[in-house]
C-alpha cells in the first residue's frame, strides 16, 4: 500500500507538469519573443540597407535641396500680386517723349525719371520726324501707351502692341535695350501666329544692389531705370540663344572719356573679368495644364551692370530678395518676380484705370551643406548590438527565457546613454538647420530620414533609460 505523498514532491510534479504544458504550447510571449527576433535582426538591418542603398545618404547627401532642385514655379496673373493704374493713357505721343530723354542711355536715375512724370506736355520739338511718324503709326496700330505712377507708387511706361511694333519703338527711339529681350521680340515676329500675344516695353524703376567693398557681404542699394521687354502670355517668349550677340553692350556713352577717371579708387577694385560663381538655375517650367499654348515657361534673365556695361553673370555673393538664414550663416534663397512682368487690361468698374496683374515666378533653394550622417551611425550601432547580444545569449540553448534576456540586455545596456548622447549632440548643434529646413520646405529626402532616424534612436533610448531607472522594465521568468 503507497503511502501519502510529501508536499515537496507534490510542488514538483506539478512544476514539472507546468513546465511541459508551456513547451507543448505556444503562447504569445512566445510570438512575441519571436517577432522581436525576426524585426530586430532581419528586417530593421534590410530596411536599414534599402534606406543607404536607394537614395544618397551614404554618398553625396546634402542637408537642403540645391540649385539644380530649386523648386520653380509660375503663376500667370498671381491674385496675391494685382495693382492698378488710374489716368495713365497720357497717349503715345506723351510716352514717346518721355522715352526721348534716355538719349541712348540704359539706365537713368531715379529723379531725373520721376521727372518726366511731372513734364510739360505741350512743347514736342524735341521730336524728330521719324519720332512723329512713329507716334502715328502706333496710334494707329491700336498700341496701348501707359505712363504714370501704379498703385504701388512706382513710375512706369509701357508701350503695349505687337512684336513688331515694340522692335519699331526701340529702333526708332534708339533705347538702349537689352540685345537679349529684344532678340526674343524679333524672333517673335515670325512666331506670332503659333503663338499671338500682346508685347509690352517697359521702363520700369529697380532696385540694383551693389557690394560697399571687396569681398565684403555689405551691399549699397541704387534706384534706376531701365528698359526690358516681355510677352503677356509667358509661354509665347521664344528660347534664344545668348552665343552669337554681344555679351556686354555700353550703357553709357562715354565719347571716349574714362568715367572712372575721377572715382575713388574703392570703385575701382573689381575687375572686368571676374568669373561667375553663380549656380546654375533652370529657367525653363514645364507645363502640362491646358490653359497654355505650349508645354514650357521661359522665365526672363536677370539685369546686371557693371562699369556702365551690361553683364550677363553676377557673383553668388549678391543678395536677394527675402532670404531665410539660419544661425550659422546658411541661407534659402528666395527669388520672387524677379523682372516684374504683368498683364494690363481695362477695369470696367471704373473708369480710366488699367489693371495690372503680376506673372509671377517663384524660385527657392539653399547653400550647400553636407548632410551629418550621425544618426545613421546610431541606428546602425543599435541593430549591430542587437545581433552580437543576440548571438552571446542563444549560444548556449535556444529559449524563450534566453530570447527575453536578449531583449533586457538590448534595452537596459550601458549602451543606451550612449546612444542618448549622441543623438542629443546631434539635434543641438543642427537643430537651426532643421528648423531652417522645415519652415521653408528645402529639406532633402536624406535630411528627412535623417529626423526620422533622430526621432528614433532618441525615444527608444530615452523611453528605456526611463523604464530602467524606474524599475518598470523587469525581467519576467514565468512565460
Amino acid at each position: 500500500m503507497a503511502g501519502p505523498v510529501s508536499p515537496s514532491t507534490h510542488f514538483s510534479v506539478q512544476q514539472r507538469d507546468a513546465i511541459r504544458a508551456r513547451r507543448s504550447g505556444v503562447t504569445f510571449g512566445t510570438i512575441l519573443a519571436f517577432v522581436a527576433v525576426i524585426g530586430r535582426v532581419v528586417v530593421a538591418p534590410l530596411m536599414l540597407m534599402m534606406v543607404f542603398g536607394l537614395t544618397k545618404y551614404l554618398t553625396s547627401s546634402r542637408m537642403f535641396i540645391e540649385s539644380e532642385d530649386s523648386y520653380f514655379t509660375f503663376s500667370f496673373e498671381d491674385a496675391v500680386m494685382v495693382g492698378g493704374c488710374t489716368d495713365c493713357q497720357v497717349g503715345c505721343r506723351n510716352a514717346v517723349l518721355q522715352m526721348s530723354y534716355f538719349e541712348h542711355e540704359a539706365l537713368m536715375s531715379k529723379s531725373l525719371f520721376e521727372n518726366l512724370y511731372t513734364m510739360d506736355f505741350s512743347n514736342y520739338s524735341r521730336l524728330s520726324s521719324e519720332m512723329l511718324a512713329l507716334v502715328d503709326t502706333l496710334e494707329g496700330d491700336g498700341t496701348v501707351c501707359m505712363s504714370g505712377f501704379d498703385e504701388w507708387g512706382s513710375p512706369i511706361t509701357t508701350f503695349k502692341g505687337t512684336p513688331q511694333m515694340i522692335v519699331n519703338t526701340v529702333q526708332t527711339l534708339n533705347l538702349s535695350v537689352m540685345p537679349h529681350v529684344l532678340l526674343e521680340a524679333e524672333v517673335a515676329v515670325d512666331t506670332a501666329v503659333d503663338c499671338p500675344s500682346d508685347w509690352v516695353l517697359e521702363a520700369h524703376l529697380r532696385l540694383f544692389k551693389f557690394p560697399t567693398a571687396k569681398a565684403s557681404s555689405e551691399f549699397s542699394a541704387v534706384s534706376v531705370a531701365d528698359f526690358t521687354i516681355f510677352p503677356e502670355q509667358t509661354e509665347c517668349r521664344p528660347n534664344v540663344s545668348n552665343s552669337d550677340i554681344v555679351e556686354s553692350r555700353l550703357a553709357l556713352a562715354t565719347d571716349g572719356t574714362d568715367l572712372l577717371a575721377v572715382v575713388p579708387e574703392i570703385l575701382t577694385l573689381f575687375p572686368y573679368s571676374f568669373a561667375s560663381s553663380l549656380p546654375v538655375v533652370p529657367r525653363t517650367i514645364p507645363e502640362t495644364t491646358e490653359s497654355y499654348m505650349y508645354d514650357k515657361i521661359l522665365q526672363p534673365l536677370f539685369h546686371g551692370y557693371y562699369g556702365g556695361c551690361r553683364v550677363r553673370e553676377v557673383n553668388t555673393t549678391a543678395p536677394d530678395d527675402l532670404p531665410v538664414c539660419s544661425t550659422g550663416d546658411v541661407c534659402v534663397h528666395n527669388y520672387y518676380n524677379s523682372i516684374w512682368e504683368f498683364v494690363t487690361g481695362v477695369d470696367p468698374s471704373v473708369n480710366d484705370r488699367l489693371t495690372i496683374a503680376i506673372n509671377v515666378f517663384r524660385s527657392r533653394y539653399a547653400d550647400s551643406v553636407k548632410l551629418s550622417m550621425l544618426p545613421g551611425i546610431v541606428v546602425s550601432q543599435i541593430l549591430v548590438m542587437g545581433v552580437i547580444s543576440l548571438y552571446q545569449v542563444m549560444s548556449h540553448k535556444r529559449s524563450v527565457l534566453l530570447t527575453q534576456i536578449w531583449a533586457y540586455r538590448c534595452q537596459n545596456g550601458r549602451m543606451q546613454m550612449l546612444y542618448l548622447a549622441q543623438i542629443t549632440y546631434h539635434l543641438i548643434t543642427s537643430s537651426d538647420l532643421y528648423y531652417l529646413g522645415l519652415a521653408t520646405g528645402t529639406l532633402t529626402t536624406e535630411a528627412l530620414i535623417n529626423l526620422a532616424f533622430c526621432f528614433f534612436v532618441f525615444s527608444y533610448s530615452f523611453v528605456n533609460l526611463a523604464k530602467a531607472r524606474s524599475e518598470e522594465q523587469q525581467l519576467a521568468r514565468h512565460f
